[in-house]
């Protein structure tokens, strides 16, 4: 790979490339060796590669074989033959095709290139066979398969036929003004169709390149005229077709003048249609008022958030058109993800954006429905300074991908779960003898708290609630999607769960009852089990499962991380093998797209993604803690109010648990009541009102402040829960020094060491959390300003 890169690097048409991209280009080349004599490209005939040489000698003078007709489309003019043993670095036709389509910049350079070297170029081509080879390279970004001519309303697709009716009546060149995405080039495609038909020459040019690539077409005329190609003029590489400046505008003031000049002849072998990007950062260069004045058309674009009645009809022509394309039925949108996708306002991209929404949504539906958990918008995940990859090392990397491993883990876990309540319900005696009893109060539950801080929500993945659920889900396959009021009220059927268990357990006394234990967690189960049944995937543990809730939100500062690098997957994937699932491993439980994780409320660890992915880009990360929140973007703000729910739900049960002895058990057990679920329902309502969630789509100043209370609440939580560990009262922990009098001791219980500890870390990482965050945005203000 290293030699890939080197040589890569010094060839001319993958100079623009980022050497991130570099390196996911060099995939697709492989290593040849060739003897003496060995014919690589064939005069009459089309190469099958592209040939770089990097040792060795040819009969030609050229480094780089086969690019220039496989660009052009056209056969070798000569015959290429090895001179000696060459070692070469290779790139299938279609793979070179590939690449061209991935990366449009490399096209770029290549013209660009033959612009630039047009003297040499000259001595094998003709002026007129220039334009052959011009016309034939830029036909490769024609826009037939890149849009879907769909237009919107009855009212917008009027707009758009009037406009092309009055170009083919009317002779003119066109402007077209609209902000970024809106669909300006598809105007430009769809006229084109309409005046030439799509054999015609369509020939799109970038203003930002313009003078680099085609400004020596423009000279002044006694400059021109000493030019031996002086008879090939700017109109005629697309003579008869279209021309279509990109960004007009962005063409330096003096060329847009003379380019004015020659629009304004009365020659005119082609259409002219330039576009104007209209944005609020983008202020200069602007267009000249002789070259404004050559269009006698102007067509501007509405962005899409000021045309909502467009969205629906355009979201449901492409999912049909796709369904037409793949042979597949043609998936239903839900009212719910129809109400989201108007909600939007499509900032980043109006109409592309819609579009790539769309086509990813129709490719993750794995129904014929598409729902609220198939829309991904907005920003995807940011890298977040220095991380340390697992998957770097062969052990970790052998382990999770391991297609046995994990399930069988999952079901040594479940078996012993069904032994447990076979235990707890028909053997108290010997579930009591050997601590089976104590096993589930006294360590689990303890350790859920304790653990889930550092480790995330790696409980969930060998829950044996969730295998269990899975196993009967596997024999029912249910179709319907989850109700997009589940979906928009998780946090508060979460939160309600988790403060009634936590009540349930308190009131019942069920830490010294073995029946109760067991029907708590038949319960859960069974509405595990019901949930799976109901609906797709695992939609009880990331909508509904209390404990999930708790362990999600104590993860977010967690030290692992399940992550993948964003422009590989929206650039480079195309089957969505994360969350569709592949060669039978399926794809992501909790219907999460890779690239748009960027927190671990929602991340099982069941590390699916790592064994599906075929690109390598999953890395189980480890980070520094808590530093995830003050980067989160995408997280459920509805959880501030679990969150103040979790800290209200503190104080009662601190304060009354050493009431027990100076109160009745009625007394107690009203007042306790009471004054749980009013400080329940207190600090949800506290958490809501201070995250204010859902003003915004990306997460707030408020929700990452609210999220950076997370480390002292749970810290207070492990403290209540550590008490419970059994034998923990009667440890003591010593330390011995020497002194003039003697040895010395001190003793401390481990009781208080743990609190002590908890306490701090929890107050340590809450005020750092807090503190970066409002560095980060007044730094951010203070940018801005």
């Amino acid at each position: 790979m290293n030699e890939k890169l080197h040589l890569l690097s010094k060839v001319p048409f993958l100079a623009d490339l980022s050497q991130q991209d570099r390196i996911e280009c060099a995939h697709e080349f492989y290593w040849e060796i060739y003897p003496q004599g060995t014919v690589l490209i064939e005069a009459g005939k089309k190469p099958a590669a592209v040939y770089i040489l990097e040792e060795g000698k040819l009969d030609s003078e050229d480094k780089v074989l086969g690019m220039v007709s496989l660009v052009t489309g056209k056969a070798a003019t000569e015959t290429i033959r090895s001179l000696e043993a060459v070692r070469l670095l290779t790139i299938k036709a279609e793979d070179f095709a590939r690449i061209l389509l991935r990366w449009p910049q490399i096209y770029g350079t290549i013209i660009g290139n033959l612009t630039d070297n047009l003297a040499e170029t000259h001595q094998i081509l003709s002026a007129s066979r220039y334009k052959e080879v011009l016309r034939s390279a830029i036909q490769l970004t024609r826009y037939k398969d890149k849009f879907y001519g769909i237009w919107g309303s009855v009212k917008t697709t009027h707009e758009v036929e009037r406009l092309f009716k009055k170009l083919q009546q009317t002779q003119g060149h066109l402007l077209i003004r609209g902000e970024r995405g809106t669909g300006r080039q598809m105007v430009a495609w769809y006229a084109h169709q309409k005046l030439f038909g799509e054999t015609a020459p369509f020939v799109v040019l970038n203003g930002q390149r313009f003078e680099q690539q085609w400004g020596y077409l423009l000279k002044e005329e006694k400059k021109a005229a000493e030019s031996s190609y002086a008879a090939f003029t700017f109109e005629d590489i697309a003579a008869g077709g279209t021309l279509f400046i990109q960004e007009i505008d962005r063409i330096t003031p003096e060329l847009q003048v003379r380019l004015a000049k020659v629009l304004g002849s009365a020659h005119h072998p082609c259409l002219v249609i330039g576009s104007v990007q209209e944005d609020t950062k983008h202020k200069d260069p602007q267009l000249m008022p002789e070259l404004a004045a050559c269009f006698r058309h102007s067509y501007a674009i509405a962005p899409l958030r000021e045309r909502k009645r467009d969205i629906p009809i355009i979201a449901q022509g492409i999912v049909e058109s796709l369904a037409q394309r793949h042979h597949r039925k043609v998936p239903t949108l839900t009212p719910e993800a129809t109400q989201l996708l108007l909600s939007h306002n499509y900032r980043q991209g109006n109409v592309t954006e819609l579009i790539q929404v769309m086509e990813r949504a129709f490719f993750l539906a794995d129904q014929d429905v598409i729902g609220l958990e198939q829309i991904f918008f907005g920003p995807t995940a940011e890298k977040i300074g220095s991380k340390i990859n697992l998957l770097q090392w062969g052990f970790f990397k052998s382990l999770f991908k391991n297609r046995k491993l994990l399930p069988s883990l999952q079901w040594i876990s479940a078996g012993l779960f069904l032994l447990l309540i076979v235990g707890l319900v028909f053997l108290p005696e010997l579930s009591v003898m050997m601590k089976v009893f104590v096993l589930v109060w006294g360590l689990w539950w303890p350790s859920l708290a304790i653990l889930s801080p550092l480790l995330g929500r790696l409980w969930c993945t060998f829950c044996p609630f969730s295998k269990i659920m899975e196993f009967v889900q596997d024999r029912y396959h249910p179709k319907r999607p989850l109700p997009a009021l589940f979906v928009k009220y998780d946090y508060l059927i979460v939160s309600v769960l988790f403060a009634l268990i936590f009540w349930v357990e308190i009131f019942t006394g069920m830490r010294s009852n073995m029946l109760y234990t067991a029907l708590l967690l038949i319960v859960i189960q069974g509405l595990a089990i019901i949930v799976s049944i109901l609906y797709p995937r695992h939609a009880w543990c990331r909508h509904f499962c209390p404990l999930g809730g708790f362990i999600g939100t104590a993860s977010i500062g967690s030290l692992i991380e399940v992550r993948a690098d964003a422009a590989v997957c929206l650039n480079k994937c195309a089957t969505f093998d994360c969350y569709v699932g592949r060669d039978g491993v399926k794809g992501c439980p909790m219907s999460q797209h890779l690239p748009y994780l960027d927190n671990n409320l929602d991340c099982k660890l069941c590390f699916k993604c790592v064994r599906n992915c075929q690109h390598e880009n999953v890395q189980v990360n480890l980070r520094v803690p808590a530093r995830e929140v003050w980067h989160l973007t995408r997280v459920n703000q509805g959880y501030t109010v679990f969150i103040g729910m979790l800290m209200g739900i503190l104080f009662p049960i601190m304060i009354f648990e050493p009431l027990h002895k100076s109160l009745s058990a009625g007394q107690w057990n009203v007042w306790f009541t009471s004054i749980y679920w009013l400080a329940a329902l207190l600090g949800g309502a506290l958490g809501w009102w201070l995250g204010k969630p859902f003003k915004t789509k990306a997460a707030s100043k408020r929700i990452k402040l609210v999220f950076a209370l997370i480390p002292i609440i749970i810290a207070g939580h492990i403290i209540y829960q550590m008490g419970r560990i059994p034998g923990i009262g009667h440890l003591v922990l010593g330390v011995g020094y020497q002194s003039e009098g003697g040895m010395q001791t001190l003793f401390i219980s481990a009781n208080s060491v743990g609190y002590g500890l908890a306490l701090i870390t929890g107050i340590l990482l809450t005020v750092i959390t807090v503190g970066i965050t409002l560095y980060q945005y007044s730094k951010a203000k203070g940018n801005h300003h």
